[in-house]
């Protein structure tokens, strides 16, 4: 009985060790080698006068490449309403969404990212990392 409780507790602890590994926030917490990396919550303007918010999860992609996925809120099943591909230098984030319709970049500081994109439509937008 108290080895099989042993092992049921090595195996949950084993567990846990995998899941803060493989978790991106995690990694976040703990190592500030993807600055960029994680979920964001954020506001803007385009230029035809209308306001947004949104969700972003951005996601490290390896060799300072980003990918922010652009949703309506962070716990959802609906497809991204815009992927932007980009990489952090000095942290600037140039960046090309929806497969080049759009252009843009933006800085990083700390907790706070401020952007502009270039297309179809133009805009402005401000996101806040979410802890």
């Amino acid at each position: 009985m108290l080895k099989n409780l042993l092992i049921v507790i090595s195996f949950i602890c084993v567990s846990f060790l995998f899941c803060s590994c493989t978790n991106p926030d995690a990694v976040l917490s703990s190592n500030n080698n993807y600055p960029f990396a994680g979920n964001w919550l954020g506001s803007g303007s385009d230029s035809q006068g209308n306001e947004f918010t949104f969700a972003a999860k951005v996601i490290d992609m390896g060799d300072g490449k980003y990918r922010m996925l652009v949703l309506d809120k962070l716990e959802t099943k609906k497809k991204p309403m815009h992927v932007m591909d980009g990489t952090l230098i000095d942290n600037e984030f140039p960046h090309t969404a929806d497969q080049g319709l759009y252009t843009g970049s933006g800085q990083l500081s700390e907790d706070t990212f401020t952007g502009y994109y270039k297309g179809p439509v133009d805009g402005t937008y401000t996101m806040r990392r979410v802890k």
